[in-house]
């Protein structure tokens, strides 16, 4: 008992270590994508705080099983270059026996990436969206109630320019508009209306700015082309501007990516007999339905993986060990990206997209650790001379090339 609460202490430390480390990093590359959202909702400790736990969760079942490689790894790299492995062996603890207590805490480990993957993604996106959502509500509002003001050019008007030389006392018409792109947009276009106004609310999920009797010039430098189009009413979807600003354009067609479990199960097997729904968005709802199951698996796959490579010569150093484990961590995501693409397109059932690279490499760990149990900690454990089957073949290969007497 000792024993296995020995490696629990080496190993759940670096765990969390890992998993601190790894979080930190995804935060700092979610920097530029938030600082959209702080530019329009202002600094605040609440609009940087919620939507890095927003963020963070949904990523926790990929981030638990890469950390798990890292900490079992380094622990059973320091029991080597230590002699504590070789004296474990002494002591009668071989690799299997000590792969026990790390196979505990891996399930245990599953549990709680299948938690995250299962509800965590689905709870943060949705409260990502309804975080942005409320934020919204209160910035329109200002902007319209606080920030337009009659004669004078805003350029905070959702990435866009905005002029007008009449506003009423309800702030909900305006005479004699200009919209144009604000300054460094791609877009090169000049909107011109004698009247408008808003309609609707944010609170009803539809704001509108309508437009009326109005002309668009649009101009393409590329091709020195210009273009005036007349229009008798133009409505503008102020709510779909802002969430394509902060959100991103893809943010409605992942939205099942919100669903939990069970309302993602629905909703699979309602578009799969509707067949108005893109194909490609069903394939990818039911992935995801088995995805958020199989995935978090790696997490045990990992876990012996760890043990394989921590297991080395002392002489050798920890380089290899790194190199496997950098190594392991792209051959896995290259397999699982794979078979999700062919989910995705239809070439195979999700089930068996999901589930098979882990059985692949669930295969190859296993076989990892058998040889790492049964060789001495300086044998590789893919020389094929140390590979039974392969031994095997060959002096049964041998045999069969013997001329016959």
């Amino acid at each position: 008992m000792k024993f296995h609460l020995y490696i629990m202490k080496e190993v759940l430390p670096q765990f969390f270590s890992a998993l601190i480390m790894l979080s930190t990093i995804l935060v700092v590359s979610q920097l530029v994508r938030l600082s959209e959202a702080l530019v329009a909702f202002g600094v605040s400790l609440e609009n940087i705080l919620l939507p890095f736990l927003y963020i963070i969760v949904p990523f926790l079942s990929f981030n638990i099983p890469i950390s798990y490689l890292a900490a079992v790894m380094l622990a059973f790299s320091r029991f080597s270059s230590d002699g504590e492995y070789a004296a474990m062996l002494a002591a009668g603890f071989p690799l299997k026996r000590a792969a026990i207590s790390v196979m505990i805490m891996a399930f245990v480990f599953y549990l709680v990436s299948c938690f995250c993957a299962v509800y965590g993604e689905a709870w943060g996106r949705k409260e990502m969206v309804s975080f942005y959502f409320r934020k919204t509500q209160t910035e329109v509002d200002n902007l319209i109630k606080h920030k337009l003001q009659e004669g004078v050019f805003s350029e905070e008007f959702f990435g866009y320019m905005l002029y007008a030389e009449k506003i009423s006392q309800d702030r909900t018409r305006f005479g004699n508009l200009m919209i144009a792109p604000a300054g460094g947009a791609k877009d090169r276009f000049t909107i011109l209306a004698p009247t408008g106004g808003i309609t609707g609310s944010v609170a009803e999920g539809k704001l509108n700015l309508v437009l009326e009797k109005g002309i668009l010039h649009s101009s393409d430098r590329d091709r020195n082309e210009q273009s005036v189009m007349k229009f008798d009413q133009m409505e503008i979807d102020l709510l779909s501007m802002f969430r394509e600003r902060i959100l991103g354009g893809d943010e409605a067609a992942d939205d099942y990516r919100s669903y939990p479990p069970g309302q993602l199960y629905d909703y699979v097997n309602d578009i799969e007999k509707d067949l108005s729904i893109d194909r490609n968005i069903y394939y990818k709802a039911r992935f995801l339905l088995h995805q958020r199951i199989a995935t978090p698996f790696i997490v045990i796959i990992f876990a012996c993986f760890g043990m394989a490579l921590g297991v080395a010569d002392p002489r050798a150093g920890r380089n290899r060990a790194y190199i496997g484990a950098i190594s392991g961590i792209i051959g896995g995501y290259v397999v699982m990206m794979g078979f999700k693409w062919f989910a995705e397109k239809g070439s195979i059932p999700a089930p068996l997209a999901a589930w098979l690279p882990n059985v692949v490499l669930l295969s190859f760990a296993m076989f990892l650790m058998y040889q790492k149990n049964r060789l001495p900690p300086s044998e590789s454990p893919l020389d094929p001379q140390h590979i039974e089957w392969w031994v095997r073949f060959k002096k049964l290969w041998s045999f069969l090339r013997q001329p016959v007497s």
